[in-house]
């Protein structure tokens, strides 16, 4: 079904919290100061689709037609541009062109994959994690669950919920093929987890209608992925992502420039970025409930409050983010953790669950063509308690037996009290492009009898998955642990962060 409409902004905290819909309208939303969005979506019902009818199969895309004009005393002025670009309200007119940037979100993210590959689980809650959770289906939202919520917790208020552990990888190759799609839009596409910023600056002449190519975009991912995402268009990273917000799932929505003012300032205060809990209570308790309010305080007040993140609030609750989209070769950190079925202080899991990540980090950073300077080792002791430790190597590598090494120097420093560990992390950082393993004069036989072990293994492992080869102190997980091609299924997902 095809529909062409336009609508004021969504009133905070509710189109996100709705049950996915299934095919093509727009829900009406509660105008908000006048600010008008440019919205373009699936949506017909808000109830769940038929189990069994795939997203792909969803009829129509549909283009949003350009707000009403607002009101001259609902616009900006050229300094409170929220693009940055100084081209005053989202105008033609201005020295520099508007800025452009485009949110997409993956829905629910783990949870929709699992009820992809298995048709049984829609229309179902679904829960990934183990301990807490990590994903939940928005059938399941709607019990009140949540991402970080215990699993005991989880299970009172939705008893009937589907609990998976996981498939890292599998959830990795979706989002790599999800935001293969998204460079096909733009060459700037700065990725994380389950989300994509792409910089649409530049490209009217490629796209014509921004609204037209997003919903492009969705219909592309939902046809060969068969999952969802919800795009928001806006002056601004954050303002694209907060827009976006509005109208999750499986929705379209833009923010022009001049429209930012009426829709940002009456929001919740907890929707700003920055703001998290902790800061969300100390402004609560100040009375500061929504983000027109903080614009109360100078900037040396929130910078006083809050350290260097107060000036950036202070740009922020004004609609102001300068922040780039940056296609990031390299990345900061290659993180790979997880929690242990059982809470466990035996030497020989702890060890073995530590080898394992370590040889799943370095392959990630081999795939790059990187290798890392510096290794940090954390560990969560089942009482709460947290340990972190970090060392620098003198020359970089990417071989196992290397970081390694350092790891478990790390990992003696760490592990000193009596208490079991709940959870082991490793991370990975200060990367170079690839670089040779470089060993003292008597040690290059060895250095590059290492390397080529490693390249042999990842010759094996790119042919019949990483689960094909299990070595050195992980064997002692293969009687503990489910695995399949992919590796361990671990408790909770192992993913880069």
């Amino acid at each position: 079904m095809h529909s062409q409409s336009s609508h004021s902004v969504a009133a905070p905290g509710g189109a996100q919290d709705a049950p996915r819909p299934s095919a093509t309208i727009q829900a009406p939303v509660t105008p908000r100061r006048g600010a008008a969005i440019e919205r373009g979506d699936r949506n017909q019902n808000a109830g769940v689709g038929a189990p069994g009818a795939g997203i792909a199969g969803m009829a129509g895309s549909a283009s949003a037609a350009r707000p009403q004009d607002l009101p001259a005393d609902a616009r900006t002025s050229g300094e409170d541009d929220p693009s940055g670009s100084g081209s005053g309200s989202g105008g033609s007119g201005g020295e520099h062109e508007p800025r452009t940037v485009l949110h997409a979100d993956i829905d629910a993210f783990f949870a929709s994959i699992e009820q992809q590959r298995d048709p049984r689980l829609r229309g179902k809650p679904v829960i990934v994690g183990a301990g807490v959770i990590a994903s939940c289906s928005y059938e399941a939202r709607a019990f009140g669950l949540k991402a970080g919520m215990a699993l005991s917790e989880a299970r009172r208020l939705c008893p009937d919920a589907v609990v998976l552990a996981g498939h890292a990888q599998v959830y990795r190759c979706f989002a790599e093929r999800i935001f293969d799609l998204c460079r096909t839009l733009s060459p700037d596409v700065e990725t994380y987890l389950d989300e994509a910023y792409l910089e649409l600056t530049g490209t009217e002449r490629v796209h014509g209608d921004f609204v037209r190519a997003a919903e492009a975009l969705r219909e592309a991912v939902a046809r060969e992925t068969g999952i969802t995402v919800t795009c928001g268009i806006g002056p601004n990273r954050m303002l694209a992502k907060l827009v976006g917000k509005t109208v999750k799932p499986d929705g379209l929505a833009r923010l022009h420039a001049h429209e930012a003012d009426a829709f940002i300032v009456d929001r919740p205060i907890e929707q700003l970025a920055g703001v998290g809990h902790a800061h969300a209570r100390t402004l609560r308790s100040m009375n500061v409930r929504t983000i027109g309010e903080l614009r109360a305080f100078p900037s040396p007040a929130l910078e006083a409050l809050f350290g260097a993140p107060g000036r950036l609030l202070y740009e922020r609750c004004r609609g102001r983010d300068t922040a780039p989209v940056v296609a990031r070769e390299i990345p900061v950190t290659i993180s790979r953790e997880t929690s242990f079925h059982r809470d466990t202080a035996e030497p020989a899991q702890v060890e073995g669950m530590l080898e394992y990540l370590v040889g799943r980090a370095c392959r990630a950073t081999r795939e790059l063509g990187l290798t890392a300077r510096t290794v940090s080792v954390r560990l969560r002791y089942s009482d709460g308690e947290s340990a972190e430790q970090s060392r620098t190597l003198r020359a970089p590598s990417a071989v196992d037996p290397v970081l390694m090494a350092l790891a478990l120097e790390l990992l003696g420093r760490l592990f000193t009290r009596r208490v079991s560990l709940h959870a082991i992390g490793v991370t990975l950082s200060g990367f170079v492009r690839d670089a040779a393993e470089q060993g003292a004069l008597f040690d290059e036989p060895e250095a590059g009898r290492r390397a080529a072990l490693c390249a042999a293994l990842d010759d094996v492992r790119d042919s019949y998955g990483h689960g094909a080869v299990v070595s050195g102190r992980a064997l002692h997980l293969a009687d503990g642990l489910e695995h399949d091609r992919y590796g361990f299924v671990l408790r909770t997902s192992s993913l880069t962060k």
